[in-house]
């Protein structure tokens, strides 16, 4: 067994992040707000009780994160057979994913403020096709920022898509006591089996219009949607307006704790997951989910960007989660 390491973050201004080796994952994200230092996301107290966890607590997800349909897709002729760990499905990557295995922190990358973390996927792994050499770099800025950056090279075309999961809380008990606003117009629908259909409705007139900030608790609570009520809340997959690195794309909000944290990225979309299914040492709801990514099970639809990594390209894309004190946002 691999050994378990912890890597401790921080900036100027007492903000702080611990990163673990075991799936690249972020342990805690704490932040000084209202003259204490408070956790930002859901966390187990020891590094250790992560190699047990099967919520994904601030994971790296991958080889392609989120659902493939039936587990199983074709490229260039060929069908893949994945495998299965969600029904029929393949979860984030599959049974030995990503997110349950020891990365190498590289050696000379660890600063005050940063860390890199890599991982080889043979040919074959969990039936994709293709040898991969991935790796994250963490960085905490000193205006508060977490920067997340991916990379990935490949010797056979592949999909990827990574994402970072982390179950944010902001310090609040429940995701349910926050505001979210997230710049998107559309979203995915879904069928049965909490997959794509292939269509791209407008959140318009609809609780999946969070363009003005809402109660993520009134929404899930008040909602007559079918999907919502049948779901327990959200896991859906909203498409952003544009995909410019720079411009927000989403915010959440405490009042009570007066933290806003806006999400950068230069990804297509984000699944946004309320944790209706927390269990064991955490409670339903007690963080939500902003996972940047390409869409869900683009590999099976034409129509959805493309998830494919050829061996000329270097796959690189970047997750920004930012800290600040919401008054200063009014």
């Amino acid at each position: 067994m691999s050994q378990l390491e912890t890597i401790l973050l921080s900036n100027k201004h007492g903000m702080s992040a611990e990163v673990i080796n075991f799936g690249a994952r972020v342990k805690s994200i704490k932040f000084p707000t209202n003259g204490k230092v408070m956790d930002m996301t859901v966390s187990y107290p020891l590094a250790e009780d992560y190699l047990s966890d099967c919520f994904y607590l601030g994971a790296t997800c991958g080889r392609v994160c989120n659902r493939i349909s039936n587990s199983k897709f074709e490229l260039d002729g060929q069908e893949y057979q994945l495998t299965k760990n969600e029904n029929n499905n393949c979860l984030h990557g599959g049974v030995d994913n990503f997110s349950v295995r020891f990365w190498e922190v590289v050696n000379g990358s660890i600063t005050a403020s940063s860390v890199t973390l890599r991982l080889t996927s043979n040919d074959g792994d969990q039936g994709f096709p293709g040898t991969i050499k991935v790796s994250v770099t963490y960085e905490l800025t000193d205006d508060n920022k977490l920067v997340i950056q991916y990379f990935a090279n490949t010797d056979k075309s592949t999909p990827i898509n990574l994402t970072h999961h982390s179950y944010f809380s902001l310090g609040e008990n429940s995701c349910e006591s926050l505001l979210l606003k997230v710049n998107a117009s559309s979203f995915l629908e879904l069928n049965e089996s909490n997959l794509p259909t292939g269509k791209i409705l407008n959140v318009e007139g609809s609780d999946f219009d969070f363009k003005i900030p809402a109660s993520l608790g009134n929404r899930q609570q008040q909602t007559k949607d079918s999907s919502l009520r049948k779901m327990k809340g959200y896991d859906h997959c909203f498409i952003f307006d544009n995909n410019l690195l720079a411009q927000p794309k989403a915010q959440l909000i405490s009042l009570d704790h007066n933290i806003c944290m806006t999400v950068y990225t230069d990804q297509p979309a984000i699944q946004l997951y309320t944790g209706a299914y927390l269990t064991g040492e955490c409670n339903p709801y007690q963080g939500v989910c902003l996972e940047a990514q390409n869409y869900p099970d683009a590999i099976n639809f034409k129509h959805f960007p493309n998830s494919v990594l050829e061996t000329y390209e270097t796959y690189h894309q970047t997750i920004v989660f930012g800290f600040e004190a919401y008054n200063d946002k009014i």
